[in-house]
């Protein structure tokens, strides 16, 4: 059974209802993880991104889930999946470079242009992914309809009370 545009709008919205915590609370142990980290030697840099990032990946995967469950179609599915782990992906690679970095494999203007390369890389996927995703499914919901829903429900909420 394949949902329409606002059903998948309203099971999105009730699972960030469901699951706010969890980014509150990520992002207060990834504060306390880099403020510890941080005091350490520079050779733990690397793992601030980790902990800084990891939380907001596992938000992503936790969406990922959803959205699979909004159509059936095999090309939905993989184009989806394809979206989390080219994410995923980024993000061990992002480590590898801060970590050869570290050890002095890398020098930094190498290592910048990679995650700017990488980081651009990234967000082009996620648009084209989108875009593919619009050809054979019109229900399917952008994060840029998602963001207009929250801000429309907490305006919403604001003028009800």
């Amino acid at each position: 059974m394949i949902l329409t545009k606002q059903e998948r709008i309203e099971r999105l919205l009730a699972h960030e209802d469901a699951t706010w915590h969890w980014r509150y609370w990520g992002l207060f142990f990834s504060l306390v993880a880099v403020a510890f980290i941080s005091y350490q030697t520079s050779i733990y840099l690397p793992l601030i991104l980790f902990a800084v990032y990891f939380p907001q990946l596992c938000v992503a995967w936790c969406k990922t889930k959803v959205l699979l469950t909004f159509n059936p179609d095999p090309r939905y599915r993989r184009w989806i999946y394809s979206d989390f782990i080219v994410e995923w992906f980024i993000f061990l690679l992002f480590i590898c470079l801060l970590a050869a970095y570290h050890t002095g494999l890398l020098t930094i203007w190498p290592l910048m242009v990679m995650l700017v390369t990488g980081t651009i890389g990234g967000l082009l996927f996620s648009y084209m992914v989108t875009r593919i995703v619009l050809t054979f499914d019109q229900h399917h919901v952008t994060n840029r309809m998602f963001d207009e829903a929250k801000t429309e429900r907490r305006a919403h909420e604001k003028t009800s009370s």
